[in-house]
């Protein structure tokens, strides 16, 4: 295989191929699920080379694989997914080491390196001769707007298969001035033209994107990002995990998972412990993340006495123990794509309270224990549902194994979606079978 420049490529591994708020109970309807499993469109029938000549070869473009949900996904699709008919790399716009790089690359993973910096047109020619020296087949972006100008450069470069991936129901930039808004018209009129296919990560997203006549390109789908199912199949251990956190053995958890940035409004579950520990002693609130805010919020919750009930968690992979252990899943997010935590939350069988906002009331649908309140819920409603929550045991060892069993989004699920989506026959993967 052709080699990149040093400069914007790592080693590969080559292993062998393997309505009001309260108690929310949706369900996922026929329409919902219809979408994940995508039927091959017309934008991308024969495209794809013959199984017998090679694995068609896909190059997803992000910012880093470090943890996040979009970096999380891919991993999992890497862990799980055979590459007899797809391979697939990965190209980050930034010029940093991630936490997934060696797990990635073990996997069969290239990374290509290919840093924005501030010249767009210079990270536009060099995204152009990698496109051409590797000669992938698909182009998949992750980078929100500036996904238009990646289609660009793959339009250029002859990729037949050009993916804008949505994971976002607004702007999360907030920019003074007509430079943004100028930004995201060029940017949404470069996706409509240079795109193949659309894909967002619930129909929410899609629309918030596309406008409420999405349907009627025959581009744009939808496809839910899964989980690996297994880790919620195990039993989990509540005795050790309380004693990692130095907290009682019979302590209630109130978990929360997420980057410490403006929209996930961790700030606000201070505010919530601050009534709940007027109330009850043995509650303790776990926050697991990274970000910018973080400092602030545990110096908010130590200045208002509640640094014994907090425990802040750093970021990292492997977070399944606090998932079993825990109650109850609080997360004041108001702005989401597709949660992944709150798949996870659900496939841990835990009781969630939420915003009732369109990527929580999707990705939530599979729980039975949800309750999602209305943007201005008072501190006091927060604090009366997680009352509400803790006093609804999470599921049993035995029931979630059963919910488990008839889960809709599972990584095999995204990974079918995922090769459809490329052109390629569900029958010749070995997901078809799982």
């Amino acid at each position: 295989m052709p080699q990149a420049d040093s400069s914007n490529v790592t080693l590969r591994l080559s292993l062998p191929a393997g309505g009001g708020w309260g108690t929310h109970k949706p369900h996922w309807t026929d329409h919902m699920l219809a979408q994940s499993p995508i039927q091959p469109s017309a934008a991308t029938r024969g495209t794809a080379p013959a199984a017998t000549e090679r694995p068609l070869r896909a190059l997803h473009l992000l910012a880093t694989l470090n943890l996040g949900g979009i970096e999380t996904w891919l991993i999992e699709v890497m862990r799980h997914a055979s590459r007899d008919d797809l391979t697939i790399d990965v190209c980050t716009t930034r010029d940093v080491h991630g936490v997934y790089d060696e797990e990635f690359i073990a996997l069969g993973g290239v990374i290509h390196r290919c840093p924005l910096q501030r010249n767009p047109w210079d990270f536009g020619r060099r995204l152009e001769q990698l496109l051409r020296t590797h000669r992938y087949d698909v182009v998949h972006s992750h980078l929100a707007f500036f996904s238009g100008f990646v289609l660009r450069s793959a339009a250029r470069a002859g990729v037949p298969i050009r993916v804008a991936h949505n994971h976002m129901t607004g702007d999360l930039v907030e920019a003074p001035g007509v430079l943004r808004p100028l930004y995201r018209y060029w940017m949404r009129r470069w996706i409509d033209k240079y795109c193949t296919l659309f894909v967002a990560v619930t129909s929410a997203s899609l629309q918030s994107f596309r406008g409420p006549g999405w349907e009627a390109d025959s581009r744009n789908r939808v496809i839910y990002c899964g989980i690996s199912l297994e880790r919620f199949r195990q039993v989990g251990d509540r005795a050790a995990v309380r004693a990692e956190l130095g907290i009682p053995r019979d302590a209630r958890l109130i978990l929360n998972v997420g980057r410490y940035i403006p929209s996930k409004r961790q700030a606000l579950l201070v505010d919530v412990a601050a009534q709940i520990a007027a109330r009850r002693h043995d509650v303790y609130l776990v926050l697991i993340g990274a970000g910018a805010l973080r400092d602030e919020v545990e110096q908010l919750a130590k200045s208002r006495g509640l640094s014994d009930i907090f425990r802040f968690v750093p970021a990292q992979p492997g977070i399944d123990r606090f998932w079993l252990a825990a109650d109850t899943f609080a997360f004041p997010s108001v702005s989401e794509g597709l949660p992944i935590v709150i798949i996870e939350a659900t496939a841990a069988g835990l009781p969630i309270v939420a915003y009732d906002i369109p990527g929580v009331r999707e990705a939530a649908a599979a729980s039975s224990s949800a309750t999602l309140l209305p943007l201005d819920a008072t501190i006091e409603d927060w604090t009366s549902a997680i009352f509400n929550a803790l006093d609804r045991l999470p599921l049993s060892y035995v029931d979630r194994k059963e919910m488990l069993d008839r889960f809709p989004l599972s990584i095999e699920a995204s990974i079918r979606s995922l090769k459809r989506l490329y052109g390629l026959s569900s029958s010749t993967s070995k997901e078809s079978s799982l």
